[in-house]
């Protein structure tokens, strides 16, 4: 009986399968985490210069309250800036470092009192 050469290709070209489908699904799962991270960021900055716009009318001291929010929330405030009551916050949040490297994506938000929007 004569023997093919192609014997035991058909095993090389699955496993070879099997592994660029497992990165290609580990990619797509870092990028899903990226992209949630920059969600995260930016809700964290609204909601930060929210909070510093609503403690400005209060008469609290706005960027203390924000630093808390923004640590919650897993980033941290860059710059707390207020113009009168109104509130622009800069937020920046980091990911935990993948193959050596860490992203960061950093957010800005302004939030002003319901009183400042005219009718």
């Amino acid at each position: 009986m004569r023997r093919r050469p192609e014997t035991g290709a058909t095993t090389a070209y699955a496993a070879s399968i099997a592994v660029l489908l497992t990165t290609a699904a580990l990619v797509v799962t870092q990028v899903a985490g990226l992209v949630r991270l920059k969600h995260s960021v930016a809700a964290t900055a609204d909601l930060s210069a929210l909070a510093a716009s609503r403690a400005s009318v209060n008469g609290e001291e706005p960027c203390d309250a924000v630093t808390a929010i923004a640590r919650r929330n897993g980033a941290r405030v860059l710059t707390c800036r207020m113009d009168f009551d109104v509130a622009t916050i800069t937020a920046r949040g980091t990911s935990r470092s993948w193959w050596g490297h860490r992203w960061a994506f950093e957010q800005k938000a302004r939030a002003a009192p319901a009183f400042y929007v005219p009718n």
